[in-house]
């Protein structure tokens, strides 16, 4: 048989080339789609870990509800010299993510709309960091220990670090419990925890406050003025003014008027009485100074870090609140949040070796990185003690809560793409704990101790622009008879009950108003009194619980509201006359924990305005997930 080599078969190059082609055009198909799924992976897994640090804060502060602060506040910004001021402002809704500005240069500040001056770089006055002042953080003075080479009772502020940059007029006071309110004049009588207010209805209210003979005593007072200008009289709420009694000995009596932030034009016709709040304020004194038996004294040993020592004195000292009762001192702080963007972890060293925490972010920022600007990453901007007499920013610190030391880098080892820290035992000796080395306030040298069973603090920022915040309804709401400022409300109709005024066009006398601040929150009122259709007596709701709401909005007020028709439809309004108030007990019940997370980023270039546009297209990326919890102090006098 003969082979015919013409009829073999095989396959030409063609249609090798034609076979290539086809599979190049698969993979490249498959692989189209690989990043499209490892992105939609990654947003689930980043959508998990949202909603698992907002528990994680939730209980963080559930247990530490006896130290929960009053209240926290969005603020505004304003330059004047140089110097940066941060304001309480009752009127920004939480939610509002952008900046009061209409310009950012090209290194990222922004810019003050009247002035054109620098207000700082935009993490610091825009997204989560447009809500950072916290009202009277802290309780009972806790017991003495030791810190470093001092001793007294050691605060360690829950959302520190705290402003501390001098470029920035900011609030840090430590205050005393509430002083009790009486009205009219001191008599021969009266006491040092009193305080006197009198002609509180007239254009010259006063004030009477205890003097020392030795020295000059401190207070805060908050209160709401009524004021009047060329075109209308309105309320102007005061927070947190300082009155100084002059060295004298008993009663001195003030002016109102000193304290109400009068503009040229305006008059003082009064303030309104329940609204007066007085507390001695804590006189701060020198590391290097002994405290004296003057329960009212603490140390800042470091503002940043938030770490407040109070004279061991304090921790038994006993109040007096009148009729021989006496309760505990309690000391508060106000201070204002640094960066939000700072997350805080805290755990306790575990007896284990190596000792290993694993963060709750993975991808931890570090030097070099690049931020969401584009520019890089040189530290969170918290400096703190290098343990060779100078400072240093740091991107990830370890803070040991028991005496406020702060971990030697040597005594870490941070993995920042897996979140994994480890403590070293810098003497390698399993048998003797975890040896570390701390650097503790106001010791320059750093000091070897064991560390296993310590609470400690982590403090890191993640790529993305991750943010924790913490905000918080008012411990309690009193009543105004206006548009209410901070830690009020309005009773629709109180206004004509009272005082004969016209009810506003459309103004609803079923709802209560609230501050644009505290849309979202939770309140529990203790009781509403109230008429319904079909006439009778009227009713009354006890111990009923509310979510403010913006919806749908109210064009008569043009504030957040509860509406009784959401629990009694029948409801008409509230009734005034039956008991001489309508409205009672009214207590903010939730906290919110909102965290951001944006992964986009943006460019900052020569034009203002454009880096404006583009700043807030970069900030409708953010995405949020909140965890509303029911905490609420109880209250201390």
């Amino acid at each position: 048989m003969t082979f015919n080599r013409n009829n073999r078969l095989g396959t030409s190059m063609i249609e090798l080339l034609v076979v290539i082609v086809i599979f190049l055009v698969g993979i490249l198909a498959v692989m189209q789609v690989f990043p499209r799924g490892l992105q939609i992976i990654g947003n689930t897994r980043s959508g998990s870990q949202l909603n698992a640090l907002a528990r994680a804060e939730a209980d963080r502060l559930r247990n530490r509800l006896d130290t929960l602060p009053d209240m926290i506040l969005p603020v505004t910004y304003s330059e004047s010299a140089g110097i940066v001021t941060i304001s309480a402002d009752n009127t920004r809704n939480p939610n509002d993510l952008g900046p009061f500005t209409n310009r950012i240069d090209i290194n990222g500040n922004v810019l003050d709309t009247a002035t054109g001056a620098s207000l700082g770089p935009w993490p610091y006055l825009s997204g989560p960091n447009n809500t950072r002042r916290v009202i009277g953080e802290g309780g009972p003075v806790p017991a003495p220990r030791r810190v470093g080479n001092l001793v007294g009772g050691l605060l360690v502020l829950q959302f520190a670090p705290c402003v501390f940059n001098p470029s920035y007029n900011s609030l840090f006071q430590v205050y005393g419990n509430d002083l009790v309110r009486r009205g009219g004049a001191p008599s021969g009588r009266s006491q040092s925890f009193e305080f006197f207010v009198d002609n509180d209805d007239t254009t010259n209210p006063e004030l009477y406050v205890w003097s020392d003979p030795g020295r000059v005593l401190s207070y805060r007072l908050t209160f709401s003025a009524i004021i009047r200008n060329a075109t209308s009289t309105f309320r102007r709420d005061v927070v947190d003014a300082q009155v100084d009694a002059p060295i004298a000995g008993g009663f001195v009596m003030d002016v109102f008027a000193n304290y109400a932030g009068l503009l040229p034009g305006e008059t003082l016709e009064g303030v309104e009485f329940d609204t007066v709040r007085l507390q001695r304020i804590f006189t701060p004194i020198a590391l290097a100074t002994p405290f004296t038996n003057d329960p009212y004294e603490y140390k800042l040993l470091d503002q940043t870090l938030g770490l407040v020592l109070v004279n061991p004195v304090a921790y038994r000292y006993q109040v007096p609140v009148g009729r021989g009762r006496r309760t505990a001192l309690t000391a508060r702080v106000n201070y204002d949040v640094y960066d939000w963007r700072i997350l805080r972890e805290e755990f306790r060293v575990a007896s284990a070796y190596p000792a290993e925490i694993k963060l709750r972010l993975q991808n931890m920022m570090h030097m070099g990185k690049m931020k969401a600007d584009q520019r890089s990453f040189t530290g969170m901007g918290v400096f703190v003690n290098d343990g060779a007499g100078g400072t240093e920013d740091r991107d990830f610190l370890l803070m040991d809560l028991q005496t406020g030391g702060i971990f030697t880098k040597g005594s870490t080892q941070v993995n920042y793409s897996t979140g994994f820290v480890t403590i070293l035992d810098l003497d390698g000796n399993p048998a003797n704990g975890v040896q570390s080395q701390l650097l503790l306030p106001g010791v320059a040298a750093p000091v070897t101790v064991n560390v296993i069973g310590r609470s400690v603090r982590a403090l890191y920022m993640a790529s993305g622009e991750w943010a924790v915040r913490v905000t918080k309804a008012a411990n309690s709401y009193r009543a105004d008879y206006d548009l209410p400022g901070p830690a009020a409300f309005y009773a629709g109709g109180s206004r004509l009950y009272y005082f004969g005024a016209d009810l506003r066009a459309g103004e609803s006398t079923a709802r209560i108003y609230f501050p644009a601040m505290d849309a979202g929150r939770k309140v529990t009122v203790g009781e509403i009194v109230y008429d319904a259709v079909g006439g009778g007596e009227p009713k009354r709701l006890i111990n009923q619980d509310f979510l403010i709401q913006s919806s749908p909005p109210d064009a008569a007020v043009g504030l957040p509201y509860i509406d009784i028709r959401t629990i009694d439809p029948d409801a008409i309004g509230i009734n005034y006359a039956r008991y001489g108030y309508g409205v009672r007990n009214v207590k903010g019940s939730s906290v919110n924990v909102s965290v951001l997370w944006n992964p986009s980023v943006f460019t900052l270039v020569g034009d203002e305005a454009t880096n404006l546009q583009n700043f807030e297209r970069w900030l409708r990326d953010f995405r949020r997930a909140s965890s509303e919890v029911y905490l609420q102090r109880e209250e201390q006098n």
